[in-house]
This record gives C-alpha cells, structure tokens and sequence, in this order.
C-alpha cells in the first residue's frame, strides 16, 4: 500500500474547473451551479483537461453511484476553504474491490491500497465509498475517505485538516496521546497543548508569542486571569474576541490542556455548525495564502 509522503504539507493553489471535451456522442452530466466541470459517464474514466499547475487532491468515484458524491463537489467549488486546496482530478471505478479498503484501527475507518500511476503518488487522495462499513468519514495526512452521500460540511470538515485544522472534540486515546504529547508531522493552527493550567507572567508572554494567532491577540494578558498569588490562570473571556479558549481536543489524556482561538463552536468541532471564524482564514493566509 503506497502511504504517500510522511511530512504534512499545506495546499496553496487556487480551485480551477478541470473539464473533458465535448463529445456528441456521448452523455454529459453538467455539475450544478453553474460549474463547468463536464463529467463522462458513458465510458469509464474521463482525461481531464490539465489544471493550470498540477492537482494536488485525486477524487475516486463509483461509476454507477457517483450523483450525490458528485453533488458534494459542486458544492465544495463554492466552499471558501477551497480555493486553499486547488484543483481535482478525477479517477473512476467499477467496483470497490478494486481499492482493495479495509477497516483499520479503533473506529475502524476505511484505508485503501490504490492502485496510483507514476503521476498520482504525489497527490492526496480522496475516495468515496458506498460501502455499508463506510459509516466514518476518516483522514491521515494522505488519504480521505468518505461515505458517497457525505454532504459538504463534512468534506469541508476533513479538507480542514489536510489544511491544518485539528479536532477540536475530544480525539479518540489513540489519536489524542500522539496529538497532545506533540507527536505529529503536521502544523496545527487552530489548537495549541500546554502541561498546566497555570502560568507565571513570563511563561504566559512566552505562550502568547508561539500562538499560530499571536497577530491577532493584542496582548498577552488577554490570554489569561491574573489570581490573588499573581499567578496567572490560563483562560481568555467570554468578552475576548480571539484570545485563549479550552478546547476538548484533549480531554482524553490526563495533565494535558488543549486550547483554540475562539470561544464558539466551529466546524472542526461539529461539522454541521458550518461555522468558519474569519481568524481561521487569517491563519491559512499567514500560513500559505491561496497561489494567485
């Protein structure tokens, strides 16, 4: 099974409409909204037109099932997360056999051997499943799989991580000892692990300027509540536009704090909240920024 690369890497281009040619004796299904994605599906997997820049996410379609997964996607063109992952290209298969899925780990989540050309093992790959198993809409830092009826605020909820949005519910203890022991590969903007929940005022400063959303704090002291000891007490206000608020990310692991810049839910908590703050996109552009 081909794992693709190990380091994490952020998605910077913008979202181009990749097409086939029309073809007059062949059926064409039209995306809505008025995209101009023209997908073939008389004759298996269409050749797209290529991206302007090279696709940096592969989407794998059931030929005869595809509809509401292809719905999703036209969904997605409008999403404002997507012009931070760039343009798809498309695979198709005839029978899920093919990808070769199997349930792995705790929640027993869906990974596929693919069968990738020379050209696509540097993509990401996306895969939608219409499996019954495929209950659990499942990332790493390579592969996505999602149930084929999965609507768009939960691809927008996975594509979040590939940007580099972690979870902010409580992870799984598998996920979460790595995660908040500082064991991964990739960035985390959206949520920062401390050891205690108490700070003197210079570890506090020292917190305040590692924030990936330092910019937006004005000052360390927003991040916290000063006691009676002179202690500082981890913690911004309900008041406190972006500033420090717990999160439950690591609830599951004693003697651990985890924390993110908002005090609302948003959705890297619950997908259906569809909640996206706008200090979210300052981080993605500080960090990456879409390819103009």
């Amino acid at each position: 099974m081909h794992n693709g690369p190990n380091k994490f890497f952020l998605l910077a281009t913008v979202v181009l409409a990749c097409t086939v040619p029309l073809a007059s004796a062949k059926t064409m299904l039209q995306l809505p909204n008025h995209s101009n994605w023209l997908i073939d599906h008389s004759s298996g997997p269409a050749a797209s037109e290529p991206c302007q820049g090279n696709a940096q996410v592969q989407v794998w379609l059931p030929k005869d099932q595809a509809s509401p997964a292809l719905a999703t996607l036209a969904k997605w063109a409008e999403h404002p997360l997507a012009k931070y992952v760039g343009c798809l290209s498309y695979r198709w298969y005839a029978s899920a056999d093919e990808l070769r899925c199997q349930a792995q780990g705790q929640r027993q989540h869906q990974r596929c051997d693919l069968a990738l050309l020379p050209g696509e093992v540097t993509q990401r790959q996306l895969v939608f499943l219409n499996l019954p198993a495929t209950q659990i809409a499942s990332t790493d830092s390579w592969q996505m799989v999602l149930p084929v009826h999965a609507s768009v605020d939960v691809l927008a909820h996975e594509m979040g991580h590939w940007l580099g949005f972690a979870d902010e519910y409580s992870m799984s203890l598998g996920l979460a000892q790595n995660f908040c022991r500082g064991r991964y590969e990739h960035p985390s903007l959206n949520v920062v692990v401390t050891d205690k929940h108490n700070y003197s005022a210079t570890e506090l400063k020292q917190l305040w300027q590692r924030l990936p959303w330092r910019t937006a704090v004005d000052h360390w002291q927003l991040l916290g509540r000063q006691d009676a000891s002179g202690a500082w007490q981890l913690g911004s206000t309900a008041s406190t536009d972006v500033g420090l608020f717990a999160s439950a990310t690591c609830a599951a692991v004693p003697g651990v704090y985890s924390w993110k810049p908002v005090a609302e839910m948003t959705a890297m908590e619950y997908h259906d909240v569809n909640v996206w703050p706008s200090i979210y996109f300052d981080l993605l552009e500080n960090f990456t920024g879409p390819q103009k």
